[in-house]
């Protein structure tokens, strides 16, 4: 009899743990969409904190005010105010550009912001089946993420070629020796290159020139004339957070972290005529979305 009293307390308790979806900023469309899928999907009483407009002693206050067992940091900023104030409580993550480079000691789990490159590759040789050396654009803060390319690349017979950046000669950067040695261009979320727009639009200007394929991870990309955007789907990263937290409550094992589950596949059609690059006949089927 004992022992079930103190099973049945212990699963109280578990279930009594309360839990903080704290949001670095709810203008963002980004992380909007991971909260309101979480919210959907997750069946236990939760609070929220948008920190967008809190000064770093409000946001302190309010974490010690609330002090909650878990929380749920959308964004880097987030992740970085719940990692410093309450460092001895669980904290999941998502929405956060290059993750890795955040301390993740003690209990941190989440979902990685960029999809995993092997299948990102997969991805673009179906799409783009004539593509064997891509040129990816990176800085000394993506250098983890090119690594991870080039090491699933040889796997696929695909040649990664690196070009690394630097902040002083970004705006004079010429791409023309690269494009023409690549199949196509990539471009990652690397905080140097997409933060200078001419730096963007000289790429594409060289891109078009050479009629080579530029591969982007956002739809924002399509504009400047991207050929394939592939991205991840935010509503299930936050149903993914959802469930992780869930299966920890119930004391199930998980992957602390885990890459994003579902993906969107943006194809514009009309660029690709416009290079005369070739492509999957099945695209209707693999992509999305289809730019005509």
């Amino acid at each position: 009899m004992k022992l079930l009293f103190f099973l049945s307390l212990f699963s109280l308790l578990l279930q009594g743990e309360t839990i903080l979806v704290m949001n670095s900023n709810s203008d963002v469309k980004k992380y909007t969409e991971a909260v309101d899928a979480f919210s959907k999907n997750f069946n236990r009483p939760f609070k929220t904190l948008d920190i967008s407009a809190m000064s770093s002693s409000e946001i302190k206050q309010s974490l010690y005010d609330e002090y909650p067992d878990i929380v749920y940091a959308v964004g880097a900023k987030a992740y970085q105010y719940a990692n410093e104030y309450i460092p001895e409580k669980k904290i999941y993550f998502s929405s956060i550009v290059d993750w890795k480079k955040f301390p993740l000691h003690g209990k941190r789990y989440g979902v990685s912001n960029e999809l995993h490159s092997g299948m990102q590759l997969t991805l673009i040789k179906t799409v783009l089946s004539t593509i064997k050396t891509i040129g990816v654009i990176h800085s000394k803060y993506t250098q983890n993420i090119v690594d991870d390319f080039s090491h699933d690349a040889k796997q696929l017979g695909i040649k990664i070629l690196p070009i690394k950046i630097e902040e002083e000669s970004l705006k004079n950067k010429s791409f023309d020796d690269t494009v023409k040695e690549s199949d196509a261009m990539m471009i990652i979320p690397d905080p140097l290159f997409v933060n200078n727009a001419t730096a963007i639009k000289n790429l594409f200007i060289v891109s078009e020139k050479y009629k080579k394929p530029v591969i982007a991870y956002h739809e924002l990309f399509i504009k400047y004339g991207a050929t394939l955007v592939i991205s991840m789907d935010n509503p299930t990263v936050g149903r993914q957070i959802a469930a992780m937290i869930e299966s920890h409550i119930n004391e199930e094992k998980i992957e602390k972290i885990q890459y994003p589950a579902g993906t969107n596949i943006i194809f514009n059609k009309k660029e690709a005529a416009l290079i005369g690059v070739k492509f999957s006949p099945d695209i209707s089927s693999i992509a999305t979305e289809i730019v005509e």
